[in-house]
């Protein structure tokens, strides 16, 4: 197992960095004085435990942002970790290895790539999802976790996932989103995912606590981070020309729209709420 990529991004806070099929993924850890708490356990092909016990030994809890491989496969590291309920279908969906394997041939070939590219890191797929798992728990019911000086709000924002949740750091007003706020897009196109109208709430939902100075960055756990709240305003607006543009436009057909940043992809007949 490789050593962890570790960044340290403030006070009793770090990021880990785990790249695999040519992207990274970060997982966090923040640190209270009683408690630490790891968000996402990536792919599970790097030591963050033994990176975690050289930056503290106080008790650890770990939470998914949501049940998808890139976030929760490293999770037989640890004893116990919280997952929405919401996402238990897809979290045990994607705990399976013959899924898993089939998933990794569909973005060989989404992406063009020649399946020998993919081999080696679907063999490690593989063995990781034999390994034996953690214990799956509910999220806590007071939808927070207190770290010791430092509490951390749990939001409920679905779209990439009916059970995607941000994690608020509300000492910092740092928002640990996971798939929900990346810069270059979100995936809204899977058999799991919410509608572009819930989407749209959710991140309607972010932009107010912006607004009362709850929130001030966001740390997703793909490509740009830290990322600015104005995100959510291109978000908004891609929504916006989606939910309101023409039935027939090739963008709503195709199930793609982008503007700048912040593109959409989503399935056209999951526009609307149910």
């Amino acid at each position: 197992m490789k050593k962890a990529r570790v960044t340290k991004i403030g006070k009793d806070t770090y990021r880990f960095t785990e790249a695999s099929f040519g992207t990274d993924v970060y997982m966090y850890l923040l640190i209270g004085t009683e408690k630490a708490l790891l968000i996402d356990t990536a792919y599970g092909f790097t030591d963050v435990p033994a990176a975690i016990r050289q930056i503290t030994d106080l008790p650890l809890i770990v939470v998914n942002t949501h049940g998808h491989m890139d976030h929760m496969h490293g999770n037989h590291l640890y004893p116990q970790v919280h997952i929405s309920q919401d996402d238990r279908e897809v979290f045990l969906r994607h705990s399976d290895p013959e899924y898993l394997m089939g998933l990794m041939e569909e973005i060989a070939r989404e992406n063009k790539l020649p399946r020998f590219l993919l081999k080696l890191p679907m063999l490690r797929v593989k063995d990781t999802v034999h390994c034996e798992p953690s214990t799956s728990v509910p999220l806590p019911e007071q939808m927070y976790f207190e770290l010791g000086r430092r509490k951390v709000s749990i939001l409920k924002t679905p779209g990439h996932t009916i059970g995607s949740i941000t994690l608020l750091d509300e000492k910092n007003k740092w928002a640990f989103s996971g798939d929900t706020t990346c810069q270059a897009g979100v995936l809204l196109q899977f058999p799991e995912s919410a509608s572009v109208q819930t989407f749209r709430s959710s991140v309607v939902s972010l932009k107010e606590l912006v607004q009362k100075g709850r929130i001030t960055t966001f740390f997703p756990a793909h490509q740009q981070t830290p990322l600015g709240t104005d995100i959510l305003d291109v978000y908004i607006s891609n929504c916006d020309r989606i939910l309101n543009g023409p039935p027939d436009a090739a963008y709503i057909r195709n199930g793609f729209y982008a503007c700048k940043k912040g593109a959409i992809r989503f399935d056209p007949k999951r526009i609307w709420e149910d």
